[in-house]
């Protein structure tokens, strides 16, 4: 619908806008995991072309994760300096060029390709909940959910489909690796059409409150706080440490046991695309919950359970355990980026203790698939690996508990208290971006 002028009419323009606003975080969340899947999968392939050691094999699967805790700690300073949505741009546009490289023949080239890419998705990680916060203010929960939901799923259509993709390019498992740069192209444009749009839109003083006024990451405080920032980085640094564990090497543990390349990635791709359950539910019913502690032992209890199943039942188990291995994993990943909004009181804060428990969490996180490969290599076997990551459940469970329970000092934004939507009914901008009238701790700015 359109006025006189030809225009579109201010609630058309917002819809428009709130709608490729959805496009961008989808695109975005797609791309974070892609790397990881399809390099998993074919990770046999990789070590015979290039005759690999177990040494070089850990540096692939193991290097972008110790990228994604070191690359974590800049990005509250890149994020003050440029603003979040420059940054995500940028960052989308390093993992295209890292994903790319992947596909150019020789060792060397692949490993500093896939860092590149790992660099891009740290700095991406510590601003999802950021661009979610300031996007979505009042639809956290939902939105956090969908982000979740697609970067648990991504890792499994990557390991799912870059077997056969392969085969279609004439058997190049480096095309095949290659060719997952494009989602991140994708959503390199889509995030430079909101950054755009946004500056087209923003009068100087919206543009002042609509700025993320971030600071590099404090030490923890005393007392009750920095209790809960150790909890949500235990909680986010052990659920990580499942998911590149899984990542890494359940698509290795059924390829041992005589399962083919395709199945594996179709067991792992299930375990992804289950994870979207509770990746989509959990930060729902969070928001709506005081203390999230239920939901925290849920989770582990499901992953627990699929861990265990895959020690227990060889490969007439592979399903239903991947399965559950989805869910806990989905729901985990979900509650620690939710629990990162609903503990703190402003984006600031926000972006301030997603870099610090990112940062922790993700170099905690690269210790899974080492110590995995290593008790794999010592003892000649699956059992005692799987027993140990069964064991880092008992930890998540406890910081899960500790966070999912807000003392006193732990401030924070509920649901029923957010800041009004990025998206007002009028005054958008011109590339479809809204101008926000709150800043970033919430207030309105002055008239």
């Amino acid at each position: 619908m359109a006025d006189g002028a030809g225009s579109p009419t201010a609630p058309d323009a917002v819809w428009r806008a709130g709608a490729f606003a959805v496009a961008a975080i989808i695109t975005f969340g797609l791309s974070l995991r892609l790397m990881f899947g399809s390099a998993s999968s074919l990770i046999d392939e990789i070590r015979d072309g290039y005759h690999l050691d177990a040494v070089e094999v850990a540096l692939l699967t193991t290097g972008p994760v110790v990228c994604l805790g070191l690359g974590a700690s800049v990005a509250p300073r890149l994020a003050r300096r440029f603003s979040v949505l420059p940054v995500a741009t940028v960052a989308m546009a390093v993992l295209a060029v890292g994903t790319a490289l992947r596909a150019v023949p020789g060792w060397p080239i692949l490993l500093v390709g896939t860092l590149l890419g790992g660099l891009g998705i740290a700095v991406a990680n510590v601003l999802g909940p950021v661009l979610i916060r300031l996007l979505f203010p009042r639809r956290i929960g939902a939105m956090t959910g969908l982000l979740t939901a697609l970067i648990c799923v991504s890792a499994g259509i990557a390991s799912g489909i870059t077997p056969p993709l392969t085969r279609a390019v004439g058997d190049s498992w480096r095309t095949g690796l290659g060719a997952w740069a494009i989602p991140a192209v994708l959503a390199a444009a889509a995030m430079a059409v909101l950054t755009v749009g946004r500056a087209r839109g923003l009068r100087r003083e919206a543009r002042a409150a609509t700025e993320v006024p971030v600071v590099p990451t404090p030490a923890p405080t005393v007392g009750l706080r920095a209790r809960m920032r150790w909890a949500i980085t235990g909680f986010m640094g052990i659920q990580s440490l499942l998911a590149y564990a899984t990542v890494a090497w359940v698509p290795t543990i059924y390829r041992d046991r005589g399962v083919s390349a395709d199945k594996a990635g179709l067991i792992f791709a299930v375990l992804s695309v289950s994870s979207i359950v509770t990746a989509l539910g959990v930060p729902v019913l969070a928001t709506r919950m005081r203390s999230q502690r239920v939901l925290a032992v849920a989770v582990v209890v499901l992953a627990t359970a699929g861990i265990l199943g895959v020690l227990t039942t060889g490969t007439w188990g592979a399903w239903p355990s991947a399965v559950l291995i989805g869910l806990g994993q989905g729901g985990a990943l979900s509650l620690a980026l939710v629990l990162m909004n609903l503990r703190t009181a402003s984006a600031a804060e926000a972006t301030t203790l997603s870099a610090f428990a990112q940062t922790v969490g993700y170099l905690l996180a690269a210790t899974g698939p080492i110590a995995m490969g290593v008790l794999h290599s010592l003892t000649d076997g699956w059992s005692v690996p799987l027993i140990a990551l069964a064991a880092t459940m008992v930890p998540l469970a406890a910081c899960g508990v500790v966070a999912g329970h807000p003392g006193a000092h732990d401030r924070g934004m509920s649901a029923a208290a957010a800041p009004v939507p990025a998206y007002p009914q009028s005054d958008t901008g011109g590339a479809g971006v809204a101008r926000s009238p709150i800043h970033s701790d919430g207030a309105r700015p002055n008239p």
